[in-house]
């Protein structure tokens, strides 16, 4: 079973294109991710409602169900924006990406996790391996072998996908493997591995101290 519906049961939400998003503060949204991690026995899928992905849920029905059925925190930028100004859409108060939110996740996970990188290109994992294992070396983080036999268990695991069809082949190769969450990242994380670096967060933003929900 998936835990986006215990989430859209007791976290703040708003409906944009469709589907329900978070519609909660950068604290309050990690530490509810936190809190989904450790639901090991109840896994959860985590994506981001963007320009990209607005857009196709409109005119793919079985992809709209499939965002449905995630937990989804709004995004943001130019086609986003020009979208919801289409619509009449009132885009949330805080937007995130996969760009800055993978980051502060990592950071504001204070004890060591078990993180997986999946993705069909055995180069970009493997250099978004080398990234995030310097960003935050109390995490193992390891890239998550698609053409073996995956015994191994993860807390995290981030899909790296450049269209939508790689994420469908790779979200179904991981449908037995174990894990706490898997975070839909489509191509947001390339900055890492181009030489660009993600936009400074505010400090605040990972704090080890786990925020309030009220």
């Amino acid at each position: 079973m998936n835990a986006s519906g215990d989430f859209l049961a007791s976290a703040s939400t708003r409906t944009l294109f469709g589907q329900r998003v978070c519609d909660l503060g950068w604290n309050a949204a990690l530490g509810l991710v936190e809190s989904l991690i450790a639901l090991r026995g109840n896994r959860t899928t985590l994506g981001f409602l963007d320009g990209r992905t607005a857009l196709r849920q409109m005119v793919d029905p079985a992809y709209h169900n499939q965002l449905g059925r995630r937990v989804l925190l709004p995004g943001g930028g130019r086609a986003f924006g020009i979208l919801a100004r289409a619509r009449r859409e009132k885009p949330a108060p805080v937007r995130f990406s996969a760009k800055t939110f993978v980051p502060a996740l990592l950071s504001f996970l204070e004890k060591g996790h078990r993180i997986g990188i999946a993705g069909e290109d055995s180069g970009r994992t493997e250099a978004l391996r080398e990234h995030f294992a310097r960003h935050a070396p109390w995490h193992e983080v390891t890239v998550v072998a698609l053409d073996q036999d995956i015994s191994q268990r993860f807390d995290l695991i981030l899909v790296d996908a450049a269209s939508l069809a790689q994420e469908r082949r790779i979200e179904r190769r991981l449908a037995s493997v174990r894990t706490g969450l898997v975070v839909m990242t489509g191509a947001g994380l390339s900055g890492f591995i181009e030489g660009r670096s993600a936009r400074m967060l505010p400090t605040a933003v990972v704090s080890s101290q786990l925020p309030s929900f009220a």
